[in-house]
């Protein structure tokens, strides 16, 4: 008896300790186990950030320049250019600062206090065109691309990391999607670019619409989109934003006033068929015109509409941009032909906090629409030196826009929303050399620092 007591005792004793073992296993491999709610899934926290890097495209006409600054309260320098060609560029808030450097792509980088806020701008004097210089991105979409002989567009991948990045560019055309093979497992190694002149690689007439998708590592992505009427000697090109995703209400900012073509084109990338109104933004009210019926685009498709008569007297009375709606995501761009000048609008983004952007030479204008309620938007103008110039607040209100003019000298604005997100674009406006349509976004100020521990990967 005490002999099989002995051994009922020792099963005890293993029975209770096994689990025992177990748990604590478990804990030590699987820290989040046993826990529910808060305590088991945590979000990535803010933290200010310790690096940033924006990305301007090459250059596309005579009086190229590129300029920086930097929004938050440091002063120092940034570095700018690409691989081993990059120079020290001193940066102080609101001031604008020249970035010497060649035709090609332009990375600006700033660290510690440097990186939060920082802002870069390109453009060229003849045609006029400026673009935001914008931060890398893994996924990037483009619409109202061409690939023929009177409408190309080229494709810059730019990798400012120093490890390689590898990008597929799918496009759809007005018949449908395409499949190009030398458009897919594109390698970009580091701390370089390349171009893909769609022209050359898939040649065909008509409007496209791309997605780049970037499945390893990081790339900045800038389209130039040109325009070559045969025969008459007009040749035209502009930058042309991308967005970052498609999305049932797309806003465009940036009407320009004159006789010429006025191209509207939507891509629809999935796989339904959708209905999309199009409404006119003034700054007095958003409007259906009666004589415009709805738009069907076909699933996996492109639509090119064309507003010429529409969208000429609808600017000359004050108009500043459109609101696309749809029952399903469509990505959106405008294309404007107006005598010799190319100026591409794309949707724009909602921007909720403090952002800013670089002003070049002409006559400027903040264009402002879309507010998600009511609030109010601060707009302040400062010189190249950073001096303030001029100050004002809006209030914002849905369903109406705003069209705020510059003093003369900007070079930096910036804009800051309260209580309600908006979306803006700037206009500038030169009576010899054209029109240029500039987009904001939001800043980066902060990083997303994730939860890692041991045993949640």
């Amino acid at each position: 008896m005490k002999r099989g007591s002995m051994a009922i005792r020792g099963d005890l004793v293993l029975a209770v300790v096994l689990p025992v073992v177990c748990v604590a296993a478990l804990l030590l491999t699987h820290p989040g186990a046993g826990r529910t709610g808060a305590e088991q899934d945590r979000a990535p926290r803010l933290a200010p950030l310790v690096a940033a890097s924006v990305v301007c495209p090459s250059g596309l006409g005579s009086g190229d320049r590129t300029f920086t600054t930097t929004m938050s309260a440091a002063s120092g320098s940034v570095s700018a250019g690409l691989a081993a060609e990059t120079t020290p560029v001193e940066v102080r808030p609101q001031r604008v600062s020249r970035v010497r450097g060649g035709g090609g792509p332009i990375v600006v980088s700033g660290a510690e206090a440097l990186a939060p806020g920082l802002v870069a701008g390109r453009s060229t004097s003849k045609p006029l065109a400026a673009t935001d210089c914008r931060p890398a991105s893994s996924e990037q979409w483009f619409t109202g691309l061409g690939s023929g002989a009177t409408h190309n567009s080229v494709i810059e991948l730019v990798n400012p990391n120093a490890g390689r990045a590898v990008a597929d560019v799918v496009l759809w055309s007005q018949a449908g999607p395409l499949v190009i093979p030398e458009l897919l497992g594109l390698t970009v190694r580091g701390r370089a670019s390349t171009q893909l002149d769609l022209g050359a690689i898939a040649p065909r007439r008509g409007e496209l619409t791309a997605r780049v998708f970037v499945g390893r590592g990081r790339l900045a992505v800038h389209v130039a989109d040109s325009v070559d009427e045969l025969g008459t000697g007009l040749e035209a090109t502009d930058w042309l934003a991308p967005q970052s995703a498609p999305q049932r209400r797309n806003v465009l900012l940036g009407l320009t006033r004159g006789e010429g073509e006025r191209l509207l084109v939507l891509g629809n990338p999935g796989d339904s068929e959708t209905r999309a109104t199009i409404r006119i933004i003034t700054p007095r009210a958003v409007f259906a015109p009666s004589d415009l019926e709805p738009v069907i685009v076909p699933p996996g498709s492109t639509k090119p509409i064309r507003l010429n008569d529409l969208l000429a007297e609808a600017s000359d009375q004050g108009a500043i941009g459109l609101v696309v709606e749809s029952s399903e995501p469509l990505t959106a761009n405008l294309r404007q032909l107006v005598g010799d000048d190319l100026s591409e609008v794309a949707a724009t983004a909602s921007v909720s906090a403090a952002t800013a952007a670089v002003v070049p030479a002409g006559k400027a204008r903040l264009l402002l629409a879309d507010a998600d309620g009511v609030g109010a938007a601060t707009i302040t103008a400062y010189d190249a030196e950073g001096e303030e110039l001029t100050s004002s607040t809006l209030d914002l209100i849905p369903d109406v826009g705003a069209n705020v003019g510059l003093p003369s000298g900007t070079a930096l604005v910036s804009l800051s929303p309260e209580r309600a997100s908006v979306r803006a674009a700037l206009l500038i406006v030169d009576r010899t050399n054209g029109v240029a349509v500039v987009p904001f976004r939001d800043l980066e100020f902060d990083g997303l620092i994730p939860d890692a521990r041991p045993g949640l990967f």
